[in-house]
């Protein structure tokens, strides 16, 4: 994208966009007069060079006369004249040069640019505004959250391609009574086709259903973002519930995305129960809350009643999901974290799980994550460490992914009562992701530390000894429990209840958790 004062040119130089939206189109002599003057700016350009611009196919036909025909042609659809020009300046007797510099070539950056469109270059109008009025409405879906924009005349460039996540293909065809729409979802980058839409509309009445092809548009971006694609699974595949996870924060900036993923997965679920996958991910989707229910501690914690109801829930959606599973390692592996998660003795059922989808998978990544879980649970730390370290080799840096095997590591580490090794990883962690400080570094906490940083300090000293409880028993419930040994569990909650017990008393444990482990309130650290 080439911009010169207020028009923005597309790559070929056929058409421009005034910032005002209005959409000025070339014809091809247009064009190459156009792209002579602007290749040498500041500089004169000759009639008799500007007729050689125009190719010998019209050399003949035309005369330098017929130049200045063209170039006033030219300016008049530039919004320009004569008297007063912007970008093409007289020398008189001699030629013309193009007065201005481009501003910028920055490429076009957005989640979904609709555009291009074919098929009714005669006829724009009978489009009524379609194009623009899907932008609204997808705009709309989004509450607004991501940059949608319209570029009818807009053509890929591979090699100066804009910034978009995904383009939205517009095929058109008249008829007597009808406008027939082609409509290809691609992603931005590789040009994937996500999906096809058909769509019929009346000629000459406002576009109908809209709103509704707008939603099943952020429908298909979700899907492709949160379910395993049709091809192989890459060595570094992100686990489905990560999968999930991003694709709710990709279509509303809320890392909360387990509000995201509830009312679609619900409905979908009501729709067909027997769907694996949708069983799978809505059991899924409950664990995303439980874990997510750390963000609402000071307003709405999740009391014990309401987390069994999950966790009941999530056992009855992977049971009965599980025979059609089998032949899906993505989806065992799915079920291998909520079985081990849910801690109802079901640690040798999800190791089988785990090890079928490790032989049947390439997603090693995932695979690896999951044996390091089961590794753990059974007290083997060495050998899930190293299941780890093999899972972040695979996995992108700085990614979520990768965030999410070091907490994990952190947690197996600290279950051992390896400190040193705790205590590096959460330097990685906070140059990673310096945010995760607020919530993992106040669980990776020493209980040797007789004074923590003074962000840590401040934040257990704000804490009410109410949500001091609370905080206890979620370590317990998420992170500690899946442990079979015992000095497992006591050494992964061992900081924060030291420090809590410091700062606040007894007061600030879970009653439960203290009746559990009552060394840890005794202890001096």
């Amino acid at each position: 994208m080439i911009r010169y004062k207020d028009l923005v040119f597309q790559p070929d130089m056929l058409t421009a966009q005034k910032d005002d939206g209005a959409v000025i189109r070339l014809t091809r002599l247009e064009r190459a007069l156009l792209l002579r003057l602007v290749k040498t700016p500041q500089t004169l350009v000759t009639r008799s060079q500007l007729l050689e611009a125009l190719g010998d196919d019209n050399t003949g036909a035309l005369s330098e006369r017929n130049i200045d025909y063209l170039v006033n042609r030219l300016r008049k659809r530039l919004g320009e004249s004569a008297r007063k020009p912007r970008f093409i300046a007289t020398q008189y007797g001699e030629g013309y040069y193009w007065a201005v510099e481009p501003e910028s070539e920055e490429a076009l950056s957005a989640f979904l640019l609709i555009g291009p469109v074919f098929g009714l270059d005669d006829d724009r109008n009978a489009l009524n505004g379609f194009p623009h009025l899907l932008t609204s409405e997808i705009r709309a879906v989004l509450d607004g959250q991501k940059t949608v924009l319209c570029r009818p005349d807009w053509r890929h460039n591979p090699e100066n391609p804009d910034k978009l996540d995904y383009s939205l293909e517009i095929s058109t065809h008249m008829d007597a009574e009808h406008l027939h729409l082609a409509i290809v979802l691609r992603e931005g980058r590789s040009r994937q086709v996500v999906q096809s839409f058909r769509r019929k509309l009346p000629r000459g009445q406002k576009p109908n259903h809209v709103r509704q092809l707008a939603q099943e548009l952020t429908e298909a971006v979700w899907r492709h973002n949160a379910l395993p694609g049709p091809g192989a699974d890459q060595p570094g595949d992100r686990p489905m519930h990560l999968r999930m996870h991003d694709a709710a924060v990709l279509l509303t900036n809320d890392l909360t995305s387990w509000r995201e993923n509830a009312e679609r997965l619900r409905k979908a679920h009501e729709e067909d129960r027997e769907n694996p996958d949708i069983s799978v991910m809505l059991a899924l989707n409950h664990y995303a809350r439980l874990l997510q229910s750390l963000g609402e501690v000071h307003t709405a914690p999740i009391g014990e009643g309401e987390w069994q109801v999950l966790e009941t829930e999530i056992e009855a959606l992977c049971l009965r999901a599980l025979p059609d599973a089998y032949e899906h390692p993505q989806l065992l592996l799915a079920i291998a974290k909520l079985l081990r998660f849910i801690d109802r003795g079901y640690l040798e059922l999800a190791h089988r799980l785990t090890e079928k989808a490790f032989n049947d998978s390439t997603a090693f990544a995932a695979a690896f994550s999951m044996k390091a879980q089961i590794a753990a649970s059974r007290g083997e730390i060495d050998e899930a460490v190293s299941f780890y370290d093999k899972a972040i080799e695979l996995s992108g840096p700085g990614s979520q992914f990768h965030i999410y095997l070091l907490i994990l590591k952190a947690v197996t580490l600290m279950a051992a009562d390896r400190r040193g090794a705790v205590d590096h990883i959460a330097i990685q962690l906070r140059d990673i992701d310096p945010a995760s400080q607020a919530t993992a570094g106040l669980f990776l906490i020493s209980p040797k530390s007789r004074q923590l940083p003074a962000p840590l300090e401040h934040a257990l000293t704000a804490i009410p000894p109410e949500i001091g409880r609370h905080l206890t028993r979620y370590l317990f419930m998420i992170s500690a429990r899946q442990f079979q040994r015992r000095n497992h569990q006591r050494n992964i909650l061992h900081g924060i209840i030291s420090h809590l017990t410091r700062i606040h008393g007894g007061e600030a444990i879970d009653p439960e958790i203290a009746g559990r482990f009552p060394e840890l309130k005794s202890s001096d650290g």
